[in-house]
């Protein structure tokens, strides 16, 4: 075993991070650190596979320095130099907040290995222990602990196994900044805070030459001495065999032959270099992974120019010089060490995100509305990479409206656009003009094309216009809506089919009719007026109080399940409602199939799976009377569309006997009431239906025909068609609309 002066003497005079202890030799009882002392009170633990061989501090007492004498279990032909007997220093700090350092002392310890840290010269070797903090081990910190790290780097570095097969390979150097790297055609930079640079194609920016070079593949282990200028970083890739000069050379020339070419003027050889370094890194014997270096070379390209040697007069001309490569002027040329830091993009925000390979990611989306929940629907996927889109609102950006828009710049984007203020941010954040476009008209003043070319289109607007102008003046794509409820509680989300055979106006009314049969969203839609809040004097100048934290909640759900969707080809009908203990409970309901038939010009669609098999039971159940009840539904008047989704049976006090029916009055009046509450007025009287004895026609009796012209009249009071339905046998059914029989 080598004496520990010697050890000391090979570090004696040397300026770098590791200093000798200038201090005294200390005693155990003098300790002043607690880790130092707990560190040495666990040595007797190893069973003298670790040995105490020297305590000192520093000359200001706050750093202390233990010697120890380390016996690994390392084989008999490692693969790296680690040996069965090392001698290594641990130094502690005295507010006991950060790891101690740990150096090797062997003179030939070796350089270059995984897992080793950065200092100014190569020896000591500093060895990195852990990858987290101090603050997150410390809770579970002991000298023991400590030690076995040490024990355990040793040997597993021996037979180079230290670094994982499921982690990255080190950088091949590691640098105090960052260059973030832009458009390729981006000729200029910001000199961000700290020592971070950003590409940009501002030309009111210094401009830069960025060159690149591809050197040969080389042994993973990360470069531990720094790099302070062009000395030394071509002396580093010397040490590697890479003539660094000579392929920096080639670049220099080609940017001179080029500026020459062009004429280009003094800004051109004013540029300071950005020099890119790809380097392939060996993982196993033949598979390599790239890993790239970014140095910011304190010199202009006229200055380069004539270090090897050219001179370039008038920007036309160039004179060939002695080159100048003197150990003294490399060593005047800072050299700044910038982690290549790729720009968010498309790409880079899909692999960040996990959806790089998602269905849809591709897709065409238009959006119709950005409002609350739309706009942070639309900026979630955008943080994906996800899709590419088409925003349309008419709307603009008030005060208010920050409060829950994905918008957050109230000074530049109040009065803007809803569609382009967020499109621009959208934009700027993924570095591409073309990721989304926006129109800020209505809906429907767009050219249909730009609907009709999209993939999806998802209807965020609150709009039922909007909503029934997508399904009766857009063909082709599939449909999507979704918007929250007037509470801000439950979110509500209404998905075509693929082949359109579900569209949104009958996922619309079924959801209506959900409600009144479902008790636990009896107050899905109840809205009191102390929810809403006036932002201006005119009469529509309302918003609703709802927070923010359920807008992020429900934009992140919608976001997640309009992914999910893309892989189905499904309809579906879905709330999510979020309770007081902020749990959220969802509902799906099974999709009813809708009878459709036309009369005039109109269509009637009736549900078969509720209102069909609801009245055909009912007269089922009261043969061989007759029965009947009242229809409810709802009607489009400008699309000429009666939905007919539910009913309420015959009341109590009707009159059904073989070949009579009349129906009663009690309790329908509440109904209609509960129905209208719960639907918010979306659902109502439509009309009548009773049903007539076995093997008889459907055809209107001379009973039925007057209390059809009653209908009638009271139907033109309310500006609505009158409706009555005949049921039958096996379900068959008649429909009578005003003066025509379907």
């Amino acid at each position: 075993m080598l004496e520990l002066k010697n050890h000391l003497e090979q570090v004696k005079n040397m300026e770098q991070d590791y200093k000798e202890p200038s201090g005294e030799k200390l005693n155990v009882d003098k300790l002043k650190n607690e880790h130092s002392r707990q560190i040495i009170s666990s040595i007797s633990a190893f069973d003298n596979t670790i040995k105490l061989l020297e305590i000192s501090n520093s000359d200001d007492g706050y750093r202390e320095f233990i010697y120890i004498n380390i016996l690994p279990d390392i084989p008999n032909n490692p693969i790296n130099d680690i040996r069965q007997e090392e001698n290594l220093v641990i130094i502690t700090s005295v507010n006991n907040q950060n790891l101690p350092k740990v150096y090797a002392l062997r003179k030939d310890f070796p350089v270059g290995l995984p897992h080793t840290n950065i200092t100014k010269d190569e020896r000591p070797v500093s060895l990195c222990l852990f990858e987290e903090t101090f603050e997150e081990l410390k809770h579970n910190w002991s000298g023991s602990f400590f030690l076995e790290s040490i024990k355990n780097w040793l040997e597993l570095t021996a037979i180079d196994a230290l670094h994982q097969e499921d982690q990255h390979l080190e950088p091949f150097i590691i640098g105090n900044g960052g260059m973030i790297m832009g458009n390729n055609t981006h000729k200029f930079f910001d000199k961000l805070s700290g020592n971070f640079y950003k590409s940009t194609d501002n030309p009111v920016k210094k401009s830069f030459h960025k060159i690149f070079i591809s050197i040969s593949p080389l042994e993973n282990g990360v470069v531990h001495q720094r790099v302070d200028n062009l000395f030394d970083l071509i002396e580093l890739f010397s040490s590697k065999g890479v003539d660094f000069k000579d392929f920096l050379k080639q670049r220099i020339l080609e940017l001179g032959e080029f500026g020459l070419s062009l004429n280009k003027g003094h800004d051109f050889w004013e540029a300071i270099l950005f020099i890119n370094v790809q380097i392939p890194i060996i993982r196993y014997e033949d598979l390599t992974e790239p890993t790239l270096v970014c140095f910011k070379v304190d010199c202009t390209l006229g200055e380069m120019l004539n270090m090897y040697g050219f001179t370039i007069l008038g920007a036309k001309d160039i004179h060939h010089t002695d080159e100048k490569f003197s150990e003294e002027n490399l060593k005047a040329i800072e050299v700044e060490i910038l982690n290549p830091i790729p720009n968010l993009d498309v790409e880079w925000a899909r692999k960040y995100s996990d959806t790089e390979n998602g269905k849809g990611i591709d897709n065409k989306i238009s959006l119709v509305g950005v409002g609350a929940l739309g706009s942070q629907f639309f900026m979630n996927l955008a943080r994906n990479g996800f899709g590419n889109w088409n925003l349309i609102d008419k709307d603009v950006l008030l005060p208010h409206n920050f409060i829950r828009h994905a918008s957050t710049n109230i000074e530049k984007h109040t009065s803007l656009n809803k569609a382009e203020a967020l499109s621009k941010q959208a934009n700027e954040l993924l570095s591409d003009n073309d990721f989304s476009k926006s129109f800020p008209i209505p809906v429907s003043s767009l050219d249909k094309t730009t609907l009709e070319e999209s993939d999806i289109i998802v209807d965020m607007s609150t709009s039922i216009g909007a909503e029934r102008y997508l399904v009766n003046e857009i063909e082709g794509p599939r449909k999507l809506s979704s918007f929250l409820n007037p509470s801000g509680t439950d979110l509500i989300m209404l998905t075509e089919d693929n082949e359109g055979v579900f569209p949104l106006d009958t996922l619309e009314v079924q959801y209506y009719k959900e409600l009144i049969q479902n008790p636990n969203l009896a107050n899905h839609l109840v809205f009191e007026q102390s929810g809403k809040i006036r932002y201006a004097r005119g009469c529509r100048d309302i918003t609703s109080k709802i927070p923010q934290e359920n807008l992020s909640i429900f934009s992140g759900i919608s976001a997640k399940n309009f992914k999910k969707k893309l892989s189905s080809n499904n309809a579906d009908i879905e709330i999510w409602r979020l309770d007081e203990l902020q749990s959220v409970r969802h509902f799906n309901f099974a999709i009813d199939n809708w009878h459709k038939v036309s009369i005039s010009d109109w269509t009637i669609l009736i549900n078969e799976d509720n209102l069909l098999k609801i009245i055909s039971s009912h007269r089922k159940n009261k043969l061989p009377n007759e029965t009947g009840g009242i229809l409810i539904g709802t009607v489009d008047t400008y699309y000429k569309k009666i939905y007919v989704a539910h009913t309420i049976l015959s009341p109590k006090d009707s009159i059904e006997r073989p070949t009579l029916f009349i129906r009663g009055i009690d309790g329908v009046s509440n109904e209609l009431i509960r129905i209208s509450q719960i639907t918010n007025q979306n659902l109502k009287y439509l009309g009548e239906w009773h049903s007539h004895p076995r093997y008889c026609s459907l055809n209107m009796s001379e009973d039925d025909k007057i209390q059809f012209a009653e209908l009638t009249r009271e139907a033109e009071l309310n500006g609505q068609p009158a409706l009555m339905l005949i049921l039958g046998d096996n379900s068959e059914f008649q429909i009578y609309l005003n003066n025509f029989k379907i």
